[in-house]
């Protein structure tokens, strides 16, 4: 991130203000010096006056606040379905094989039928879709994943908007790739407690998958069937990879219309971009920077410990450390956290005010695995009526 120092006068109606310092974001776009601070009196907050800071396009909006060191882009439109996610632009065969897979419509179709089966369960109990559903922002509602025999997992179901763009994936990111996350599930035994070589098994034996992966993928070199562990990852990695936010109005406002949001949440959004400091984590077009941060919920030393990225990598500075969730569609999210901690949206709005979480209590000699929460978790110091108005934002995401 680039950063100037040099005073820039901006010009008012009445009023010449010395702006805070510029930003540039990871694009190289130069954030420019207006400062929408004085958009606030004694009464609060002018929404009028900060949609006149936002009206034009986002290059001319406020700085966001953004601590030193930070990586983040621009907010921006999610790309369409059609579109090759961005972190596929790298020189890498797999991302090549599935862009490849995403523009032939009857492997995302396969994909999608094999994401609602549940016959990719061992005892036919769950499918994909059973924590991931549509109509929770491809969540489950529930604050642990529950699997097959009703066996509960350790954390939430992920929600998945992000997963065609995330390098990593899981929450403590151990899979590498959709082909690899979309296999998870069905490995492990609290979730679909199967196997790859069992579930070919089964659709090789069940009508019409067979034509259907023939259909998709074409014949397989003899003697190999039309049905086998890779196809079946392809498909569902590939329907995955078409996942796209139900569109809003913060969209709408993305889009060149300023009055898409209301006066709250015009200002809930200049609250998340400035005071609540929320785009040091949730930036770009699906408000996540697709990192790892501790926000003090490791529960380290106590019943429900996790320490998250840590347990994958055994690299100290991953402690308690959980990959950055999409914000988009976050009011159907719930509930929130890794551990399905928080079930109401404001609640958890407010424990970011005051901090949220806690560091181990020091020891001596020091604790070389006490998690540290990152810098970027600071008490925020909004008011009832800012939160309010947060509130408002992240519900139009």
């Amino acid at each position: 991130m680039a950063a100037s120092r040099l005073p820039v006068l901006i010009l008012g109606l009445a009023l010449a203000l010395a702006a805070p310092a510029s930003r540039a974001d990871t694009a190289g776009n130069t954030r420019p010096a207006a400062d929408a601070a004085a958009c606030k009196g004694p009464a609060g907050w002018d929404a009028a006056c900060l949609r006149r800071h936002y009206a034009g396009p986002s290059a001319a909006w406020p700085a966001p606040v953004i601590d030193p060191g930070v990586a983040w882009r621009e907010w921006a439109p999610v790309p369409s379905a059609s579109s090759a996610p961005l972190s596929w632009t790298a020189a890498n065969a797999g991302q090549q094989e599935l862009a490849a897979d995403v523009a032939r419509p009857a492997i995302v179709t396969l994909g999608q039928t094999l994401f609602f089966d549940t016959r990719l369960s061992r005892k036919g109990q769950v499918s994909c879709a059973s924590c991931h559903l549509p109509q929770r922002a491809f969540t489950d509602g529930l604050a642990l994943a529950v699997g097959e025999d009703k066996l509960m997992g350790r954390r939430r179901s992920t929600p998945l908007y992000a997963a065609p763009f995330a390098p990593r994936l899981f929450w403590d990111g151990r899979a590498a790739s959709l082909k690899q996350q979309v296999l998870g599930p069905i490995h492990d035994p609290r979730e679909m407690n199967h196997d790859a070589g069992g579930v070919v098994t089964r659709l090789l034996e069940t009508e019409p998958y067979p034509a259907q992966f023939l259909r998709a993928f074409g014949a397989a070199p003899a003697p190999q069937p039309p049905v086998d562990a890779d196809r079946l990852a392809r498909a569902l990695a590939a329907y995955v990879a078409t996942l796209r936010p139900e569109p809003t109005r913060f969209d709408e406002f993305l889009n060149g219309q300023p009055d898409a949001l209301d006066d709250a949440e015009m200002i809930g959004m200049h609250l998340f971009r400035t005071q609540a400091r929320c785009m040091n984590c949730h930036s770009g077009a699906l408000l996540t920077d697709h990192g790892f941060h501790n926000i003090g919920l490791s529960f380290y030393g106590r019943r429900n410990q996790d320490l998250g990225r840590y347990e994958v990598t055994r690299d100290p500075a991953d402690l308690g450390k959980f990959r950055t969730p999409s914000l988009r569609n976050v009011s159907r999210a719930g509930p929130w956290m890794h551990n399905g901690l928080f079930p109401d949206l404001k609640g958890l709005l407010r424990m970011y005010n005051a901090g949220i979480g806690r560091d181990p209590v020091p020891a001596d000699p020091p604790d070389p695995h006490a998690p540290r929460k990152s810098g970027h978790i600071r008490a925020l110091d909004l008011s009832a009526d800012e939160i309010d108005a947060l509130l408002a934002f992240m519900r139009v995401l």
